[in-house]
């Protein structure tokens, strides 16, 4: 009885230590692809032209005060 239950625990260690190793796998290709969509998300917005310099008059009657 001893025995089985030792030979029990024994091969769901295994199970448990082969799925651990299969999460950590997973979790570094999600780590990698994560980190690809943050680093071109960054070069993305240096991609975005700047707005052109006002030439003109502003007078307060044509600014809504959010009314």
């Amino acid at each position: 009885m001893m025995m089985a239950l030792k030979e029990e625990i024994m091969a769901t260690m295994m199970a448990l230590s082969t799925r651990i190793e299969e999460l950590e796998g997973e979790l570094a290709l999600c780590r990698a692809v994560v980190g690809k969509r943050v680093l071109n998300a960054v070069l993305s917005n240096e991609d975005v032209p700047k707005p052109k310099e006002f030439v003109g008059t502003r007078s307060t009657y044509d600014i809504s005060c959010g009314g």
